[in-house]
């Protein structure tokens, strides 16, 4: 009976494995190496950072994936010096917020993890706090062997800290923009205003300077401007800076902060490291909102511009934008030509009746993607409605934009829409107006005008040909 061989698990499925346990190993290396000795991390953003790249990374999120954490872990903490049995139980207090955050947030719609709402930003709090409430707990199961703090002062410098840590790294990794999507914003990306951040940099240093416990509140309004102002990412990462400045201040006792005296097991770390966590929850929802409302606004205007099913300007926007090159033509290079030619598809009607909406629609596709592999920079290109379309030739007369109307038709005519195993032949014909060099442009109504009635001439000479206006062969 022949032995079948042993089926190794695909590298594609280890890579990213190996690379979760490499990332967790330098990190918790990094945390215990920067924390003082014998006491606990004034920041440990590993468990943020893990449950953050879990729940970008949700096939990495197995069974497989948290015992490679939970080992790594340990690993780094035996390597460390750390004696087995609280390298064991302190991780898994670690182990135990982060599979609790991920747990919750796993379960919410996409929207709403990646905190482009307002509800998802909420959720967001409450799972931290979940988290932060599961790490302390467990911590205080075996606080006495490794703690001289009583049970309610380690559960809260557990859960202020791992809260305050969470609710300020998590936003940056959950709202982080994919590879591609930040290549496509940076093609497309505009100046950053200033004014913002400058004001925020100057709330921090105001918050030192005067201090008082009240001086943790002052960089809110430049963060709610800041909210106004940037991308929910960017705007995690200035709350992460922020908050992270507070508590470093009043770590080192230069805000003068302090909480009363009377209050056992409180210090003034734990107080802050909670208000600051509070604090960044507005500028947080704010901008969701404001990042929402962007993007709702920019879909409004895409789609007021846009035709959507030939991807050519709509009519209303191609209007505003010809009447602006006209304008711009008129008082600054008043001497410039300019053509328009008005395309209309061949007996689209009847391809429309005879083979369906269907067919017709993918007529209009691809002749309207030919187009637009012709066109030059600042040309214009529109869809007038139904098969009428329009194209605005700035730097060519009449008669030079005669040869590219030509390649263009050659080229409509090269196409062929596909019904039933049957190709259909696609023609075009088109009328051409507009003004030579250094003559007065007309406006556009009467380009359209013009154009239009060359059009009809074209139509009415048999189709699939090229006409001029014939108030602009009189010009010319």
């Amino acid at each position: 009976m022949p032995v079948e061989p042993m089926v190794s698990p695909a590298p594609s499925r280890l890579l990213p494995l190996l690379i979760l346990f490499g990332l967790t190993l330098g990190l918790t290396l990094a945390g215990i190496l920067a924390r003082p000795i014998e006491s606990l991390s004034l920041f440990w953003p590993v468990n943020a950072v893990l449950a953050g790249v879990l729940l970008r990374n949700p096939r990495q999120a197995s069974p497989v994936g948290f015992a490679l954490v939970y080992l790594a872990m340990v690993l780094a903490d035996l390597a460390c010096g750390s004696a087995w049995q609280p390298a064991l139980w302190l991780n898994l207090c670690n182990l135990g917020a982060i599979a609790t955050i991920w747990y919750l947030m796993a379960r919410l719609p996409r929207l709403h993890r990646r905190l482009r709402t307002p509800h998802g930003t909420l959720c967001l709090f409450g799972a931290c706090a979940a988290g932060a409430m599961v790490a302390a707990t467990l911590a205080c199961v075996m606080a006495t062997p490794w703690f001289e703090q009583s049970l309610r002062a380690t559960w809260l410098a557990w859960f202020s800290e791992q809260f305050s840590t969470s609710v300020l790294v998590l936003p940056v990794l959950l709202t982080a923009p994919s590879p591609r999507a930040l290549t496509h914003s940076s093609s497309d990306s505009q100046p950053i205003r200033l004014a913002p951040l400058l004001v925020l940099l100057g709330s921090l240093s105001l918050s030192i300077v005067f201090g008082g416990p009240g001086a943790i509140a002052f960089p809110i309004a430049a963060l709610l401007w800041c909210a106004l102002s940037y991308s929910a990412f960017l705007v995690s990462l200035l709350t992460l800076t922020a908050g992270s400045t507070l508590i470093v201040a009043v770590a080192q006792n230069l805000m003068h902060f302090s909480v009363p005296q009377s209050e056992p097991g409180v210090t003034t770390l734990m107080s802050a490291r909670l208000g600051i966590a509070m604090l960044v929850l507005g500028p947080l929802v704010l901008a969701c909102v404001s990042s929402a409302n962007r993007s709702l606004m920019a879909r409004l205007a895409h789609q007021a511009t846009i035709d959507h099913l030939t991807g050519a300007l709509s009519r209303s926007a191609f209007t505003r934008r010809a009447n602006a090159l006209l304008d711009d033509r008129q008082q600054h290079t008043p001497g410039l030509p300019l053509t328009l030619m008005m395309l209309d598809i061949d007996h689209f009607k009847a391809i429309n009746d005879r083979h369906g909406h269907a067919v017709g629609d993918q007529v209009l596709r691809q002749f309207a993607n030919t187009v637009q592999d012709h066109l030059h920079e600042g040309e214009l290109f529109a869809r007038l409605g139904g098969e009428e379309f329009v194209i605005v030739v700035p730097g060519l007369a009449p008669e030079q934009a005669t040869f590219t109307a030509e390649r263009l038709r050659r080229a409509i005519q090269d196409l062929h829409a596909t019904h039933a195993e049957q190709h259909l032949p696609i023609t075009v014909s088109i009328g051409l107006a507009g003004c030579a060099a250094n003559a007065p442009a007309p406006s556009l109504d009467l380009l359209l005008a013009s154009a239009d009635q060359a059009l009809y001439r074209a139509k009415a000479q048999g189709r699939n040909r090229i006409e001029q206006a014939e108030a602009q062969r009189q010009v010319v």
